[in-house]
């Protein structure tokens, strides 16, 4: 079992290497991001599942905050299923996203949008030879992020990453599409500072509710953080915007409640201001922020990489993927091997 459990913690530990080589690898395709966003537009649609729809919802904030333009996100099986709420004619550009590229709504909502608008979608993948990278001649690829475990780690965030170098081209802005890789390095201090915070967090049993709060481009982060806590270690697991929390879902905080907060740098001050009324409901309250200056917390993760969060945020995730692997190990499961979950999900 100790081999198998390896793995999951190599493929979140490697993720600074992987991050280098996938802006290596786009470095020659920057010509597909051009020809698919000079196709006419009046819009972005962001598709995927589960960890990949989580990874769109964030796509698309980073994509409205660079180049100005109207972005959003769906579940591919509504795009699917409900393609009349998705786009209309031609005047929407798809980018799909799918670690395998071979998950079945995904491929079937692509379908869908070739033969109703004729355009050419943009694919993101860590597969350049399956189905859905070989349904369309715009594809970015993140091979050296693939995975042998079933839950999604350094994929996500290098997908996100080809997300991001993407915007970067389309807003032409050159500059931040180099600051992106500067987060390598920054992802070795991260490790070497805050892993054994997230074993101790996540070996602490007095906690049994984990929350995950983000607002704007790290609402999307909060909910991946969510479904890693939940698909690895079964553990009560819930995402919300940092505001919209104390709208009801905050009845469920007391002594036993891990709070996770994901600030970002527009919001933070009235963020901060959540997470002090959280503590006095008795909560644990974790965050992570690029400057902790000033954060009413009971544990801090200082990501310190001086990137504003368009850039910075692949960087929020790989302590929070250690939390929910170490309390998987706590709860006596194996990462690996996640209950009634398959590395690909087809109809």
């Amino acid at each position: 079992m100790s081999t198998v459990v390896r793995q999951t913690y190599e493929e979140i530990n490697s993720q600074g290497q992987v991050w280098q080589a996938t802006l290596a690898g786009f470095a020659g395709r920057q010509d597909v991001v051009q020809e698919w966003h000079t196709q006419p537009h009046n819009d972005i649609l962001f598709t995927g599942c589960g960890s990949t729809y989580y990874l769109s919802l964030s796509a698309a904030a980073i994509w409205r905050s660079l180049t100005g333009e109207m972005a959003r996100a769906m579940p591919a099986s509504e795009v699917w299923l409900f393609p009349e709420m998705a786009f209309r004619g031609g005047s929407t550009l798809l980018a799909a996203v799918s670690r395998s590229a071979e998950t079945s709504e995904t491929i079937r909502a692509a379908q869908v949008y070739h033969a109703q608008t004729n355009y050419d979608f943009l694919s993101l993948t860590c597969y350049a030879d399956r189905g859905l990278a070989l349904q369309t001649p715009l594809t970015l690829v993140a091979d050296q992020a693939m995975e042998q475990s079933v839950v999604q780690t350094r994929a996500f965030t290098s997908l996100l990453l080809l997300a991001q170098a993407a915007a970067a081209i389309a807003a032409e802005q050159p500059e931040n599409l180099a600051r992106l890789g500067t987060l390598a390095l920054a992802f070795d201090r991260l490790i070497r500072d805050y892993e054994p915070l997230a074993k101790r967090l996540a070996q602490n049993q007095q906690l049994q509710r984990f929350v995950f709060l983000g607002s704007g481009i790290q609402y999307g982060l909060a909910c991946e953080a969510m479904l890693k806590m939940k698909e690895t270690s079964l553990s009560s697991s819930e995402a919300f915007h940092f505001l919209e929390f104390r709208h009801g879902p905050v009845s469920v905080v007391g002594p036993g409640t891990l709070i996770v907060g994901l600030l970002s740098n527009p919001a933070r001050y009235y963020e901060n201001q959540v997470l002090q009324e959280l503590r006095q409901m008795g909560a644990t309250v974790l965050a992570l922020a690029d400057d902790c200056h000033g954060v009413s917390a009971d544990e801090l993760i200082e990501l310190g990489s001086g990137l504003p969060d368009v850039l910075r945020a692949p960087l929020e995730l790989p302590i929070l993927q250690l939390l929910a692997y170490y309390r998987a190990l706590e709860n006596g499961l194996n990462p690996d091997e996640p209950k009634n979950l398959m590395a690909v999900v087809r109809l």
